[in-house]
């Protein structure tokens, strides 16, 4: 009698209460869903209240460790620039070679005797002689300068040359053009230290220099 009376209470156990007793496993995915949208809300919050993601935070400290060695490049820059600068004066300006001054003055006499002696009608001839030599009378007779070549350069004092010149010049003829014996001229000017040149006096007629043939 007591064991079928045994028997039947373990007959009427509850078996439906202890299974809703046990844990539903689709709560504990819900929590863990919960959960993942929180953390993601979270880190979406901090990511536009701090301008950038978490990963970016870190640039600065990287950019700070890149940018420390070569903090010393400008003091190495400073070392180099500090070399005063070179000051000329004026006259280191404006000054010109001695070999340079002698050569322009040799230009411009050879130059000078040409137009001085060619005449053949050009205005821009017969200007420029009457602009340098107002006062010199130049014969009407067309003659044209077939060479002219400085043979001698003197200077008697700093910037004042005095430019020897020979020349050949061909003069007009009813028969055409004739070849006149060589003659010479010395020419007197100037160079300032731009190298203006002005002439001094006229043109001075001297003696060609001779050349001796071989003997025998």
């Amino acid at each position: 009698m007591t064991d079928h009376t045994d028997f039947e209470e373990l007959e009427q156990i509850p078996w439906a209460s202890l299974a809703a007793q046990t844990p539903d496993p689709r709560a504990r995915y819900l929590s863990i869903a919960a959960l993942a949208v929180v953390l993601l809300a979270a880190a979406a919050w901090l990511t536009l209240r701090g301008g950038g993601a978490p990963a970016a935070a870190a640039l600065p400290a990287t950019t700070t460790t890149t940018t420390t060695a070569p903090a010393a490049v400008p003091a190495t820059v400073a070392e180099t620039t500090t070399t005063e600068p070179v000051v000329y004066s004026e006259a280191d300006l404006m000054s010109i070679d001695i070999g340079d001054e002698e050569r322009l003055a040799v230009a411009q006499a050879e130059w000078l005797v040409r137009d001085y002696l060619t005449v053949d009608g050009d205005p821009v001839v017969a200007d420029r002689i009457g602009a340098l030599l107002p006062d010199v009378e130049r014969d009407d007779t067309g003659t044209y300068v077939e060479w002219a070549k400085a043979f001698a350069v003197t200077s008697g004092e700093p910037g004042h040359y005095r430019v020897e010149v020979v020349y050949r010049i061909l003069s007009e003829t009813e028969a055409g053009f004739v070849r006149q014996p060589a003659a010479a001229l010395a020419v007197d000017l100037s160079i300032d230290v731009d190298g203006t040149a002005r002439l001094e006096v006229p043109p001075e007629e001297i003696p060609v220099p001779v050349l001796e043939g071989l003997e025998g």
